[in-house]
């Protein structure tokens, strides 16, 4: 394919591909595949200066707290001031305070502890629906603490933003109203407004340390017990995150627990803050680049590897294709690692598979179209068996020729000229189309290579251009063959009856494409060629239907049932060459024996005891009539002129 074409396929694949990654679904996918890739990394260790108490199971039943009513805040009070006497830094509360608990001096209490500790506490962000005349409208709302809390704490949204069922990036506000608060991760933290922090963008992903439970836990009722050492190195300077984190999944821990990346175990809200928390304040979550810049790098790489599609081949494209998905992994696997999202799974694992595979497809198609114009090309000189042979090969389509030992047959149509003299030409071109239909399959049939129709004469060979070791033994059996056939068609009475004469013969012979670069011909040249032409003009003399050459029998392996009827020099040869025929009916091995005998008497010029053996044969056996008077008459004319020496019993044939 031209190179524009291609630039203009691979631009359209671009296109298609840009709009295509944009696409919520692709996006899925791209995350789906980094999930993967974030559990075969594993859980790391999270920093050590962010400390999840959770109310547990075992905080409920250690501090016989009723599972169903809220968490006592005369427990929080005691929490906080328990927190502060070990050192901690700020508590965060992922738990609400809406309204007024049934104790005041306990509110107190609490409000109090939240005043001498930093202190967190959560506020929510609902939407209400209200119908109206005009439809349905939002009305958002933020559900505050209790007032007595307002004073002494910290308020902080609490909630968090899923996407497909899984917490994956930072929550941002969604509303001016809830611009008014930090989130609670933040507030924990420590950044908030004005601190001049980096933040994360919208599209960043929250760097999880592992599934839910991968942040040590410390149980709501420890708290309680008496102090080990261990503790106050825990808790001091540390920032205190404090939520539910029941195994149950029932009620509020059922509304409370999130898939992460990473899969089962589901994490809970108060851990998703601590997480986000731990990433803000060691500056370590993952940056992912604008959507821009992740579409056009998808789009380039899909164009680029159309492009490559159009020009490689299949198996070089599939090659390069399997180190692109290979590189890819690694920088995938790498980014994640070190804090950066790569996107393009979705490109690389599935658009650059049906490239490839479009790309094989039109790679077989073009290889399919190929062989076509070779099997047009040689669908007049071979059989449908013969051409997936060749179309393994296309070499045998370009100019040009190879010497290569082959056997060429030639037919020609006895005293066609005197047949159609007196007939139309539409009945000529009738009877010619008949007979090449009907004879002429043979040829193809036995593996043959048919050359060129000559006028009523056809040209063949065999050897070429598929490969074959008996070509000479086919050749002489297809010779046989196309007698038969001539019989059925003379045995229908459609048209006058007609005789074909057949040369045969073995040689180097140089064959391929030959002509010009417009034009050009399979064919076969040289002496060996011209050798089976003359032979086939030889048969009127001997009265034979068939000649064959001594190379062609020896190539043969021996021709059962072949007589050699002689040694002829031909018009432009000095060495004579023996000749061979067959006949559909072999003769008799008596018939045979004679004839061999007066040829031999006639090769040793023993000519009068040859010339009483011939006229017997052509008496005998009509075959060998015309061949015995040949040789009958050489011996009159030897007898009036015996012949030079070294004469060794050839015949000479000065015309073609």
């Amino acid at each position: 394919m031209k190179l524009l074409p291609r630039l203009a396929i691979s631009c359209g694949v671009a296109i298609i591909a840009a709009f295509t990654m944009s696409t919520p679904l692709i996006e899925e996918i791209d995350f789906r595949v980094s999930d993967q890739i974030f559990r075969f990394l594993g859980n790391t260790t999270p920093p050590a200066k962010i400390v999840v108490v959770g109310i547990d199971e075992q905080s409920y039943s250690r501090l016989n707290v009723p599972f169903g009513p809220p968490w006592p805040r005369a427990l929080h009070a005691r929490l906080l001031n328990r927190l502060k006497e070990l050192g901690a830094k700020r508590v965060a509360f992922d738990v609400l305070f809406v309204d007024p608990g049934p104790d005041p001096e306990i509110d107190a209490a609490l409000s109090s502890a939240m005043a001498q500790l930093p202190t967190v506490i959560g506020v929510e962000s609902t939407i209400s629906y209200v119908k109206t005349q005009g439809g349905t409208s939002e009305i958002e709302n933020i559900e505050l603490p209790h007032e007595r809390f307002q004073q002494s704490a910290e308020l902080a949204l609490v909630g968090l933003d899923e996407t497909n069922g899984i917490i994956r990036t930072f929550p941002f506000n969604r509303s001016e109203l809830e611009a008014q608060y930090p989130r609670l991760a933040e507030a924990a933290a420590g950044f908030l407004d004005g601190s001049g922090s980096p933040r994360p963008g919208k599209r960043d992903l929250i760097r999880y340390y592992g599934a839910g439970g991968s942040i040590p836990l410390v149980p709501y009722y420890e708290l309680f017990e008496k102090e080990t050492p261990g503790d106050r190195l825990r808790f001091q300077d540390a920032i205190v995150l404090v939520g539910i984190r029941l195994r149950s999944h029932t009620g509020a821990a059922k509304k409370d627990s999130y898939l992460t990346p990473f899969g089962a175990p589901m994490m809970y809200g108060v851990e998703v803050h601590a997480t986000i928390a731990n990433n803000l304040i060691t500056q370590s979550w993952i940056t992912r680049p604008s959507q821009l810049i992740e579409i056009a790098w998808q789009a380039i790489l899909l164009g680029a590897i159309s492009f490559l599609g159009l020009s490689a081949t299949p198996i070089v494209l599939l090659i390069l294709s399997a180190s692109l998905i290979i590189l890819w992994g690694i920088g995938a696997l790498w980014g994640l690692h070190v804090g950066f999202y790569l996107c393009g799974a979705s490109s690389i694992l599935i658009g650059t598979p049906v490239i490839v595979l479009l790309s094989t497809l039109h790679s077989y198609l073009t290889s399919r179209k190929s062989e076509e114009s070779l099997k047009s090309a040689f669908s007049l000189y071979l059989s449908p068996e013969m051409l997936p042979e060749l179309q393994r090969d296309g070499s045998s389509l370009k100019l040009g020729g190879e010497k290569l030992w082959l056997t060429a047959l030639f037919t020609d149509i006895a005293d066609f000229t005197s047949i159609t003299e007196e007939m139309p030409a539409e009945r000529t071109s009738e009877m010619l189309n008949t007979y090449f239909t009907e004879v002429m399959e043979v040829v193809f049939q036995n593996q043959g290579t048919l050359i060129k129709f000559i006028g009523d004469a056809v040209f063949a060979i065999w050897g070429a251009p598929v490969k074959i070791t008996n070509h000479a033994e086919l050749a002489v059996k297809t010779a046989l063959a196309i007698q038969q056939e001539v019989t059925k068609f003379n045995s229908t009475n459609r048209f006058p009856p007609l005789i074909t004469r057949i040369g045969i013969n073995t040689g180097p012979m140089l064959v391929g494409n030959l002509g010009s670069k417009r034009r050009f011909d399979y064919t076969a040249i040289g002496d060996s060629v011209n050798l089976s032409a003359r032979l086939e003009g030889l048969n009127k003399y001997f009265g034979t239907l068939i000649l064959f050459s001594e190379a062609t029998r020896r190539d043969a392996g021996g021709i059962d049932g072949s007589v050699a009827i002689a040694k002829v020099r031909v018009k432009g040869k000095k060495e004579s060459v023996p000749l061979y025929t067959v006949f559909e009916t072999p003769l008799a091995s008596t018939v045979l024996t004679e004839w061999n005998k007066a040829c031999d008497e006639f090769a040793q010029t023993q000519f009068e005891s040859a010339r009483l053996r011939f006229e017997k044969l052509a008496t005998a056996e009509p075959r060998l009539e015309k061949a015995s008077k040949l040789y009958i008459a050489e011996i009159t004319q030897w007898l009036e002129s015996p012949p030079p020496l070294g004469w060794g019993g050839e015949l000479t044939f000065d015309s073609k």
